[in-house]
């Protein structure tokens, strides 16, 4: 079994690497965020990786987990509502891997809420 020590550091890590990301392969997401329909896509991916960076650190000090948890959570939540519209899309396959995007945000924030119902 995994302690919730481990679990907690590889949340952080998975997540804050994400959010690093955001900063170093920004144009690439602003690209995808201005097909989506984005207004301002380079404050959005930048907004977007700064709460993924600030809730993994947020998770690494105890004291502060739950709100990295919160964190989390809002940011799946928010890019399924503002990225990931596969009722939108006009061909099969993009509306079948938005829909794809979408079901794994909802999974992830779901699974993430329960993590942290257990660790706090």
């Amino acid at each position: 079994m995994i302690s919730p020590e481990t679990l907690r550091i590889v949340l952080a890590v998975c997540f804050g690497s994400l959010g690093i990301l955001h900063f170093v392969r920004g144009r690439l997401l602003e690209k995808y965020a201005v097909e989506g329909g984005l207004l301002n896509a380079e404050v959005a991916v930048r907004m977007s990786g700064a709460l993924l960076i600030v809730s993994s650190v947020a998770i690494f000090i105890e004291k502060y987990a739950e709100y990295g948890f919160y964190g989390f959570c809002l940011f799946l939540i928010l890019s399924n509502i503002i990225l990931h519209k596969f009722w939108s899309k006009n061909t099969g396959i993009d509306q079948w891997l938005e829909l794809l995007h979408f079901v794994k945000n909802i999974l992830l924030a779901v699974l993430i809420w329960y993590i942290k119902d257990q660790l706090i």
